[in-house]
């Protein structure tokens, strides 16, 4: 009988709480780093109608008072995330590294972006003028230092991703732009060396920082998950990357995770472990 391959799967709730131990125990000097969209919250077919659950937002509450910083890290703009997480104790990475904002500050956009804005803005007002953008269930998101084609409304995924390809990239590569590729979504970003691996790397050196935990579910979020690996090799560091299962999971992303966890509800349970709650 032939084996189907049913993927990678998540680890135990005692092989997560071996992992997290050294974390919680120096929950003081510990820097905590959250996706959004996938992680907190569940995909929505409309990225505006997504929220996060109510026992998650209480969870980062606490962990807000318990470890050294706690940061959540979009594609989203900071200000959009903050939004949805609604609570201005925390710190936010937006636009995939692009945007930082810290607790009580303006957002601050990355200089190696901002040459780059008036192109976006540019390519934006390209898009729009094709009439046949939105009847391909295709919606462009406005994101200031980057924007975004979301075609998971679309009736023919693969139709849409084709439309965009011979409609919008021949404009984008003129621009000089770069392309990057997620679940249901294409984005397009300034080309310069900034990813959430940067940001978070960048934050953690700022916050002299050599305790942390990642946790994220796309492709993006493998970019922090190595740069968390790769400071787990110097001495006295301790760094937990966390990716989550779901039907769309890059192959890339169990790869460079230490511990995998089911969907939402399991990074609740991760978060009730930071939190030292009873599961």
């Amino acid at each position: 009988m032939q084996k189907h391959n049913k993927g990678p799967a998540a680890n135990s709730l005692d092989e997560i709480q071996e992992k997290l131990e050294p974390l919680i125990a120096g929950a003081a000097s510990t820097a905590v780093f959250l996706d959004l969209d996938g992680t907190l919250a569940p995909i929505m077919p409309r990225p505006n109608d997504v929220s996060i659950p109510a026992d998650i937002i209480r969870l980062i509450r606490q962990l807000a008072h318990k470890y050294m910083a706690v940061t959540i890290v979009s594609g989203r703009p900071a200000t959009g995330a903050k939004r949805i997480v609604g609570n201005a104790e925390l710190a936010y990475i937006g636009n995939h590294g692009f945007e930082t904002m810290l607790p009580g500050h303006a957002v601050v956009v990355c200089e190696e972006a901002q040459p780059f804005l008036t192109r976006i803005r540019e390519l934006i007002e390209s898009c729009h003028k094709n009439e046949q953008t939105p009847e391909m269930g295709i919606w462009i998101e406005d994101k200031t230092a980057t924007m975004s084609f979301h075609f998971r409304r679309a009736h023919d995924p693969e139709q849409a991703v084709a439309f965009i390809h011979e409609n919008f990239f021949p404009i984008i590569e003129k621009m000089g732009l770069a392309v990057f590729e997620g679940r249901k979504v294409i984005e397009v970003r300034p080309p310069a060396p900034v990813n959430k691996g940067v940001a978070v790397g960048e934050l953690l050196d700022r916050l002299s920082c050599r305790q942390a935990i990642y946790i994220g579910d796309d492709t993006t979020d493998v970019d922090a998950l190595k740069e968390l690996r790769k400071r787990s090799r110097r001495k006295n560091s301790i760094m937990v990357g966390v990716g989550v299962i779901s039907s769309e999971m890059p192959s890339e992303l169990p790869k460079s995770a230490d511990l995998l966890v089911e969907r939402t509800s399991g990074v609740e349970q991760v978060l009730q472990m930071l939190a030292g709650e009873e599961l």
